[in-house]
């Protein structure tokens, strides 16, 4: 009976359904002396469909998926959904200093460190 079952299986059975789904876009972030970076995954998220904004002291990321193209899907394994993150930022980062790129896919945010954190030199004075 099981096998019989298999057999009679029908495609859509396969088929996820489709829904907007909201995700959290995972996440790498590194230091450097002058500055932080961000680096998010945002698959099917394309330039002109994110959105970088700074509110009080949280960086709002959003992106949108792009409408998936008019044909019947046969299969799918992907679950589509827009993105949506949020960070924390620290007074020692400066809230001028922020920019951001969208390549393949991929968000990289640079937020530049307030000069009174950056790391100097001090020169030393003879008594001369």
């Amino acid at each position: 009976m099981l096998k019989n079952e298999m057999t009679q299986r029908k495609q859509a059975e396969v088929i996820r359904k489709e829904q907007a789904e909201t995700f959290v876009p995972a996440a790498d972030i590194w230091e450097t002396p002058e500055e932080l970076v961000l680096r998010l995954d945002m698959p099917g998220v394309g330039k002109d469909n994110v959105e970088v904004k700074v509110d009080h002291d949280v960086l709002n990321i959003h992106g949108k998926v792009a409408a998936p193209v008019a044909a019947s899907a046969i299969y799918g394994e992907q679950r589509i959904g827009d993105f949506q993150r949020q960070f924390s930022l620290s007074e020692e980062l400066d809230r001028d200093k922020i920019a951001a790129k969208m390549d393949a896919g991929v968000l990289t945010i640079h937020i530049g460190k307030a000069e009174k954190v950056k790391p100097r030199t001090i020169q030393i004075q003879s008594a001369n």
